[in-house]
C-alpha cells in the first residue's frame, strides 16, 4: 500500500504544471460542491407543503369524472333499451307535460335520447295522438322502465268541450332541483320561475363558476326574498361541479374576472403568491395577504392550490 502511494505521488509530480493545476482545480471544485450541498439545507430548509387541499381537488375531479362515466353508461343502456327502473330514475328528469304539445327540446330536457324524440315527433307529424298515458308504450325504443318514470307526469288535455279541472296544488307543483346542472328551461319548469329570472341565474352561475350554497341565489339581480323563500327547500348545490381557479398559476386577468375578487384583492393575491413563491395552504393565503375571513371563506370555494414546480 505504501509503495503504491509513493508510485502515485511520483506520477503526480512528474506531470506537467498545467496538468497538476487541472487536478488541483477539479479537487477544489469537488470540495466546494460537497460543502455547498452540506450547508445549503441548513440555511434554506425545505418548506413543509400541505397537500390536503390539492388532494381534495383531485378527489373532486375523480368524482366528477366518475359521474360523467356513469352518465355515459346510462346513455348507452338507454340506446339498447336495457335500463333498470333505478337507472331510468337517474337518467330521466320529468316534469308535468302533455306529450301532444311538448317540443323536441323539452323531450330531450327530460332525458330522452335524440332517436327517441325523433320517433315521437314522427308519430305526431303523421297524425298520431296520445289519448291515454299508456299510449306512450307504443313508442318504439322507449323501455318499460322509462315509461314507468314518465307516466306519473303525463297531463293530457280533456276531451273537446270539457274543461280540465285542476286543483291548486297541481298547478303549483314544483320539483327538487340541483342548481349547478340545471339549464334555464329546467329552472322554469321545476321551480316555476320567470324565464328572465331563470336566465339571470344561469348567467350569474356561469360568472361565478357555480353555486356552493343555494343562498347565493339572493345575489342574482331580480331575485326577491319571497321568491327565494318559496324555493329554498327545493334547491341544492352539487359542489363537485364548481369551476375552480388554480391560484398558484392563475393570471391577474383570470382572478379579476371572478365576481367576488375585485382589483385590490387580486393585487394582494398576486403579490402574496410571488412573495412566498406559491401558496401551500389557505391559512398561508390569509396570513400573507390579510384578506378578511368573510371574503376568503367565499372565494376559497372557487380556488385550489396546485404546488409550483421547484
Amino acid at each position: 500500500m505504501r509503495n503504491r502511494f509513493k508510485h502515485l505521488a511520483r506520477n503526480f509530480f512528474t506531470l506537467h504544471k498545467s496538468e497538476q493545476r487541472g487536478i488541483v482545480l477539479l479537487l477544489a471544485i469537488l470540495l466546494v460542491l460537497l460543502l455547498f450541498n452540506w450547508l445549503y439545507p441548513r440555511f434554506y430548509p425545505a418548506r413543509n407543503r400541505n397537500f390536503d387541499r390539492f388532494n381534495r381537488e383531485v378527489g373532486y375531479f375523480v368524482r366528477a369524472r366518475k359521474k360523467l362515466e356513469d352518465s355515459l353508461k346510462l346513455v348507452r343502456l338507454q340506446r339498447t333499451g336495457k335500463l333498470t327502473p333505478q337507472q331510468a330514475k337517474q337518467l330521466l328528469h320529468p316534469f308535468p307535460f302533455n306529450p301532444n304539445k311538448l317540443s323536441g327540446a323539452q323531450w330531450m330536457q327530460m332525458g330522452l335520447s335524440a332517436k327517441q324524440v325523433k320517433t315521437i315527433r314522427h308519430y305526431l307529424e303523421k297524425g298520431g295522438r296520445f289519448r291515454r298515458k299508456e299510449d306512450l308504450k307504443k313508442i318504439h325504443g322507449l323501455s318499460g322502465a322509462e315509461y314507468a318514470v314518465l307516466a306519473p307526469f303525463v297531463r293530457l288535455s280533456p276531451p273537446s268541450g270539457k274543461t280540465e279541472k285542476q286543483g291548486p296544488t297541481e298547478k303549483a307543483t314544483r320539483h327538487r332541483t340541483e342548481l349547478n346542472g340545471a339549464n334555464a328551461a329546467l329552472l322554469i319548469h321545476n321551480l316555476g320561475l320567470a324565464s328572465r329570472l331563470a336566465n339571470r341565474i344561469v348567467k350569474y352561475r356561469r360568472l361565478l363558476g357555480g353555486f356552493y350554497t343555494p343562498q347565493q341565489l339572493l345575489e342574482v339581480y331580480g331575485m326577491k326574498k319571497k321568491t327565494y323563500v318559496a324555493i329554498q327547500n327545493l334547491v341544492f348545490a352539487d359542489t363537485s361541479l364548481l369551476q375552480r381557479i388554480d391560484l398558484n398559476h392563475a393570471t391577474f386577468k383570470q382572478l379579476l374576472h371572478h365576481p367576488y375578487i375585485d382589483y385590490e384583492t387580486t393585487k394582494k393575491l398576486i403579490r402574496g403568491r410571488d412573495k412566498v413563491h406559491g401558496f401551500s395552504s389557505f391559512n398561508e393565503v390569509k396570513s400573507v395577504t390579510g384578506i378578511p375571513d368573510s371574503l376568503l371563506n367565499k372565494i376559497r370555494h372557487y380556488l385550489y392550490l396546485r404546488p409550483l414546480k421547484n
